[in-house]
């Protein structure tokens, strides 16, 4: 599985979708501040499907990146075929320092880890 670490989202340019993939009222409190930023939690996949470009690169984030993992092998089952996960997810993102919008909590919760260096 492709994942990818926050701090290197950047340099990938902008010919991608981050993918927001928990529930709204999450996303409503607290989110990435990132260009080509999308919030269609997984548990509405099944209707939002079709909105979604099979050939686009998607990169999904939840809040830890464990959603986001089983989301990626859902979307691979399902003919897309460049999908990747945020490691780390939204916790990663604030542990390195990258804008956010909204009220996160000072430690979003269930971290893997306190590091802000992510590793495979």
């Amino acid at each position: 599985m492709n994942t990818i670490c926050p701090s290197h989202l950047a340099s990938l340019g902008e010919d991608f979708l981050l993918l927001d993939i928990r529930e709204r009222f999450e996303f409503n409190t607290y989110r990435a501040d990132f260009p080509n930023y999308l919030n269609i939690p997984f548990s509405e996949f099944d209707e939002e499907l079709a909105n979604l470009q099979r050939n686009r690169k998607l990169i999904l984030i939840c809040n830890n990146g464990l959603r986001s993992r089983t989301a990626v092998q859902f979307l691979a089952e399902r003919g897309f075929s460049d999908v990747s996960s945020v490691m780390g997810g939204l916790v990663k993102w604030q542990q390195n320092g990258l804008p956010m919008t909204g009220t996160p909590p000072d430690f979003i919760s269930h971290s893997l880890s306190d590091s802000k260096e992510c590793s495979a």
